[in-house]
């Protein structure tokens, strides 16, 4: 319990909200927001100003390490903690699995959370999907496992954060408008495992690079891959998936048997599996969670077939990376739609990889002017700027042909033109499905 503090709420979104339920009854708040009518909304409570004293402060994650108000406090010694950090000392739940990654941890989080559901545990969900973590922290008995979540953003402000099982998809480059530098991003995904201890289970991917670099260090983290059978871990072997945790080898399904499609799933599906083997789960019932889970919402997401035209939403690709992933499942010519807030990433390499495939490039958005640029000179042929991503999906689907994918996979943020992927996915689908029942000439 936290009581008897002063505690300033920096940034009144979901997370500040959510902070403010969970801490006013026994605590003196004050808040902040750069955007004066929000602290407007919390008049009850007096806003910040420097001569406030402050036992620490719940910062939003969306607000950067660099902003002046969060440079001053640091100045002064004031702790400054994610809302993962809060819901961690307020939690009196004695398990908790963490998970992290550029890609895959929506999917693995949703995954790990069904299994235990299906299996008859006591399991909540929250964190980075979209589900605030601190009421279910603060309600959250000592036998309730608590499935998080946790972008880079939560983590690089936690202090004391303590996961039972800590589980890593991947790092590659991404957010660097915010951390600035890869490294800083690295060390940030990296506190997830930095203060568990021996009894506590590291999952890691070895199959990327970094990863395994990680791996290498740390002999006694559990690990997944494709291609590569460890002592301890997960693995596909004779195209079954396949778990190896107390020296015994346990098949689970075949992968031909997953509706996940593309070889990203399997490497979810084996993390997914590994960390609820280790809750306690039975192989036969984590089997039944793997044959009957759809996938999730946004990440290439089958929307339906028109005209002989497959359209897929794959709005959660919100880097190169992550678009690299879609691009690889799809069969046949693509026109991808791609573009949206600069996140400071570059999409050469990208183009490159699929110039082959991408029947066209509908680009739309803050970083259209790089994308279009980096596009032509990939050797990319069929270029449409747009202005936005209706306009952009419009061209696309007047040149769609039979047996051709469309596929919404911007590799950026929503920001720009949407509060968040979800939404633009969801207008995305809204707007294809209309169109279907309409005329596009």
């Amino acid at each position: 319990m936290i009581s008897g503090k002063n505690i300033l709420i920096m940034g009144l979104g979901m997370t500040g909200q959510t902070a403010i339920e969970a801490l006013k009854d026994e605590n003196q708040l004050y808040v902040h927001d750069d955007r004066r009518e929000n602290v407007e909304k919390f008049s009850e409570f007096p806003p910040y100003d420097e001569n406030q004293p402050l036992d620490f402060v719940v910062k939003s994650p969306g607000i950067p390490m660099d902003h002046q108000l969060v440079q001053e406090l640091m100045g002064r010694s004031v702790p400054i903690y994610s809302d993962v950090e809060l819901a961690y000392q307020l939690t009196e739940s004695e398990h908790i699995i963490a998970i992290t990654g550029t890609n895959g941890k929506t999917t693995t989080t949703r995954l790990i959370y069904e299994m235990l559901k299906d299996g008859g545990f006591p399991a909540y969900i929250g964190g980075n999907v979209g589900i605030g973590i601190l009421p279910l922290a603060k309600s959250a008995r000592p036998e309730d496992i608590l499935v998080i979540e946790c972008s880079s953003f939560q983590l690089e402000t936690t202090e004391k954060f303590h996961p039972q099982v800590a589980v890593l998809t991947n790092i590659t480059s991404d957010h660097l408008d915010h951390h600035k530098t890869l490294e800083a991003y690295r060390e940030s995904k990296e506190k997830i495992f930095a203060n568990q201890t021996g009894g506590d289970a590291l999952i890691l991917n070895i199959d990327d690079s970094y990863l395994s670099l990680i791996g290498e260090a740390h002999e006694e983290a559990y690990v997944t891959s494709l291609n590569t059978r460890g002592e301890r871990g997960a693995y596909v072997k004779d195209g079954k998936l396949c778990l190896k945790v107390a020296g015994n080898e346990e098949e689970l399904l075949a992968v031909d048997e997953l509706l996940m499609v593309g070889a990203h799933n399997v490497q979810n599906a084996l993390q997914a599996a590994l960390a609820a083997r280790l809750m306690g789960l039975s192989v036969q019932s984590i089997a039944y969670t793997l044959r009957n889970f759809p996938g999730v919402e946004h990440r290439i997401e089958y929307v339906g077939t028109h005209r002989g035209v497959s359209y897929y939403n794959d709005s959660k690709g919100t880097n190169p990376d992550s678009t690299d992933v879609a691009l690889a499942s799809m069969k046949g010519p693509v026109h991808l739609l791609c573009g949206g807030y600069d996140k400071g990433s570059s999409f050469t390499q990208l183009f490159e990889k699929y110039r082959g495939s991408i029947a066209g490039a509908y680009i739309y958005g803050a970083v259209k002017e790089q994308m279009e640029r980096e596009a032509r000179e990939a050797g990319i042929k069929h270029i449409f700027p747009a202005e936005d991503l209706f306009s952009a999906t419009e061209k696309a689907m007047k040149r769609g042909r039979e047996g051709e994918a469309i596929l919404l996979s911007p590799a950026c943020a929503s920001w720009d033109q949407f509060p968040n992927y979800e939404v633009r996915g969801r207008e995305f689908k809204e707007f294809v499905q209309g169109k279907w029942s309409g005329d596009l000439e």
